[in-house]
């Protein structure tokens, strides 16, 4: 039997729905909170919350056990995408990709994306959650309070930092291990180009506007560390928490305004049950409008158009659809020794006068072709090859949206990436495959660069459309139902739903735009927030 890190350190046996609390739920049944969605998020909060022996906490998630070597070593991520772990999502065509649908996998199961990803610890940047707070009103989602957070989540296992790492927390964050000399080469390149280099991507670094380092990762022993496995795995065997896998939420309860339970759908038949405290949405950037849409919670002429009653109109449900435009440029590779997982080793972050300020810019090397089929077909990748991946956000005019199907739980959404749309966004990303380029043929990459296979070409209207088919997206979805006091909120500062009592969201879906990088150590932070505000309510 695998095993893996508990919440002390200690190991658990891995959870699969065989193990664990009694899995049967009657028709009905009453907890004080119900968490929705066993991700980054909703692990960290179902964990805090179930750590009080006095409050009963039902954690609802529609895919299954974590018990998965897919799971648990963490350069096998790539096998998760197109599997029963994944939300295989398509969009809708973009005709600023001429018309191409993306993939937009999401994470199933217990753990969530930070289950199935490639294990990047990325708390985003000083700039980041200053706008947080000011979207918010509210303080305490600064940069300096969620360094609090940081330091409480972390065991930090590199060169102390007293003032930016912390120790003795549940997650254990170290530095890439004997990382190899193609990334070291990386390193040196992003120097040349003018990148300094940093001790840690989490320290110093995410209060500059510039840098590269080697990546942090969630990651001991060679052993993934998800969210799950640290807040909530050692708590299986507890009477007060109940974890239900293979578990569709349909929609919210409401009783005039009021979240009073949810309808789930378990073993094909529509259940009941109840939240006398609260009910918390944490499925993500995709799932969380969804369930919000069907439950009447949403722009009003929206849901009327898919045959929802109206309970909320709130306009922002489903909008600010935001995430990474990745724009893979590839070389084919000298005869040499390559690496052999698929996990970079170290990422780039940067800016420049087409987006001034923070770091908009963030680039990862993989040691393969990792290219849409597209790009593929225009540029064959060589056999032997890897691929410099910059990608940026997109303005706000390119962000994209999550609209209903219909009201049936089981259909999937419809999702609109509007990647590109705004012209000064194509500016933009043809000066990061710029960055990525001057990276790529440096002087440092030529002991493992032959040639470089995609873009090649310098040519603005060549370039054009070498983006429009190569864009694909990191996985980083988040800003639908963003955190804020405009008339497209969907939450204020405490995660609460504007206009409904006993219902939170905390999912990176609260954020009014994403990050700088990978999206989940900043939900693990938006759990510990709502876990902190909730704990108090009660007192």
């Amino acid at each position: 039997m695998s095993t893996g890190p508990g919440e002390d350190g200690a190991t658990v046996g891995a959870f699969s729905p065989q193990r664990g609390p009694a899995y049967h739920i009657e028709d009905g049944v009453t907890f004080d909170y119900i968490v929705c969605g066993a991700g980054s998020a909703g692990s960290v909060l179902a964990g805090r919350l179930a750590a009080d022996p006095a409050v009963t906490v039902l954690l609802v998630e529609s895919g299954g056990g974590d018990d998965d070597a897919r799971v648990h070593d963490p350069d096998l991520w790539p096998a998760n995408l197109g599997s029963e772990r994944a939300w295989d999502y398509v969009t809708e065509p973009n005709p600023q990709l001429n018309g191409r649908r993306l993939g937009y996998a999401m994470g199933r199961g217990l753990g969530g994306g930070g289950a199935i990803n490639a294990g990047v610890w990325a708390r985003g940047h000083r700039s980041d959650w200053d706008s947080f707070a000011g979207h918010a009103g509210d303080p305490a989602w600064d940069y300096a309070h969620v360094l609090e957070h940081y330091r409480s989540i972390e065991d930090w296992q590199g060169a102390p930092d007293p003032a930016r790492r912390g120790v003795g927390g549940p997650m254990r964050i170290r530095s890439a291990q004997d990382v190899h000399p193609l990334f070291t080469a990386f390193l040196d390149g992003a120097e040349a180009a003018g990148i300094p280099r940093f001790d840690s991507p989490n320290g110093a670094l995410m209060e500059k506007d510039t840098g590269c380092a080697v990546r942090d990762e969630n990651i001991h022993a060679g052993t993934r560390q998800s969210p799950f496995r640290c807040y909530v795995a050692g708590r299986m065997g507890q009477p007060n928490l109940t974890v239900l896998p293979h578990t569709t939420v349909s929609r919210v309860l409401l009783s005039a305004t009021r979240a009073c339970g949810v309808e789930i759908i378990r073993d094909g038949r529509p259940l009941r049950v109840h939240a006398s405290t609260e009910v918390v949405l944490s499925l993500g950037a995709i799932g969380t409008p969804a369930v919000l849409m069907r439950s009447g919670i949403g722009d009003e002429a929206e849901l009327r158009s898919v045959g929802v009653p109206v309970v909320q109109h709130l306009r922002g449900v489903g909008r600010n659809l935001d995430d990474h435009m990745r724009l893979p440029c590839v070389w084919e590779a000298k005869d040499v020794p390559m690496p052999v997982p698929t996990r970079s080793q170290v990422v780039c972050f940067w800016t420049d006068d087409t987006r001034p300020g923070a770091p908009e810019f963030v680039m990862y090397l993989s040691p393969a072709p990792s290219v849409s089929a597209e790009s593929a077909a225009q540029y064959p990748p060589p056999a032997r090859c890897f691929t410099l991946m910059p990608a940026m956000r997109p303005r706000s005019g390119s962000r994209g949206r999550v609209r209903l199907a219909s009201a049936d739980p089981l259909a999937k959404p419809r999702i609109e990436t509007h990647f590109l749309t705004d012209p000064d966004d194509v500016r933009s990303a043809l000066s990061a495959v710029a960055m990525a380029r001057e990276i790529g043929n440096s002087a440092a990459l030529r002991p493992f660069a032959k040639r470089e296979a995609s873009p090649v070409s310098s040519a603005t209207d060549v370039l054009e459309d070498f983006l429009r088919n190569s864009v694909e997206t990191y996985w980083h979805q988040s800003g639908t139902a963003k955190m804020g006091r405009d008339e497209d909120s969907v939450v204020d500062a405490r995660l609460a739903v504007h206009g409904i009592n006993g219902l939170r969201v905390a999912d990176a879906s609260v954020l009014p735009h994403v990050t700088v990088a990978n999206t989940m150590a900043p939900s693990v932070v938006i759990g510990e927030r709502a876990a902190e505000m909730m704990i108090a309510e009660r007192g």
